[in-house]
């Protein structure tokens, strides 16, 4: 019971964040998840700046058919 006492204690300001807002870090594992798939696509890239953008293209999920038609009805 003790250790149990600790460990409350020890993270008492984050359960109690919790039980306020009843969020979860769902949404950051989501991020990890995009930023995870955007490293292995942009393989053998070296510099940050590309990846970057392998990121942005992954997560913002825009819409390119108003620019490039070719691309309406391609999954994104």
């Amino acid at each position: 019971m003790k250790a149990v006492a600790r460990l409350v204690r020890s993270h008492l300001e984050g359960i109690c964040a919790w039980a306020q807002t009843r969020a979860t870090n769902g949404f950051l594992e989501a991020l990890n998840g995009l930023f995870q798939a955007a490293k292995r696509k942009a393989r053998g890239y070296g510099r940050f700046s590309t990846i970057r953008t392998v990121i942005f293209l992954i997560a913002g999920r825009r819409d390119f058919s108003q620019i490039n038609p070719h691309m309406a009805g391609q999954p994104t």
